[in-house]
């Protein structure tokens, strides 16, 4: 059996209705990784030192990439504004490597980090499940949640966001 990728344990995780299978699924399906996403994609007190609107890339097409995300998920903490990590990374290279990691990972799971940069929980899955199924210090892994987005879309048109632009460029494919 294959490991399930960290947008397909997301996506079935919100297709359950009750939050007590909920919970059961995302303990089968523990991982650090898991959890440091949904930490930085629901927790206030963490933002990113890296643009939220979705930088361009080019989506991978490689079957290989399926499950890449559990390796490469150890750099976002180059991209968290409260991780020394990052620190002495000039903005330029930052917004490189987060590209290179956007194009490395499967598409599926490049829209759950792109998700994650906007800070935009799941209305499926609320922040209260989460610290149930991973209990942490003090009420549990999410001690700042972002609010609930409601699962009914407003009518009308959305309103202007101001967005921050990318700084670097793709750079050109050289020939081999």
């Amino acid at each position: 059996m294959t490991t399930e990728s960290l947008a397909e344990i997301t996506a079935k995780c919100c297709e359950m209705k009750e939050p007590s299978e909920q919970i059961a699924y995302l303990q089968k399906n523990n991982s650090k990784e898991l959890r440091n996403i949904l930490i930085l994609m629901y927790d206030k007190k963490w933002s990113f030192n890296i643009p939220s609107s979705p930088p361009p890339y080019t989506p991978s097409e490689h079957l290989e990439s399926h499950g890449m995300l559990y390796r490469e998920a150890r750099k976002l903490s180059y991209f968290v504004t409260e991780m020394k990590e990052g620190e002495n990374l000039d903005q330029t290279k930052r917004e490189s490597l987060f590209i290179q990691m956007l194009e490395t990972v499967d598409k599926e799971d490049a829209l759950l980090l792109l998700r994650m940069l906007r800070k935009e929980p799941f209305a499926e899955l609320l922040s209260e499940t989460i610290n149930e199924a991973f209990p942490g210090e003090g009420d549990g892994i999410i001690s700042n949640p972002m609010p609930a987005t409601p699962l009914k879309k407003k009518r009308g048109r959305p309103a202007k966001v101001k967005e921050e632009s990318w700084e670097t460029t793709v750079p050109a494919q050289s020939a081999i």
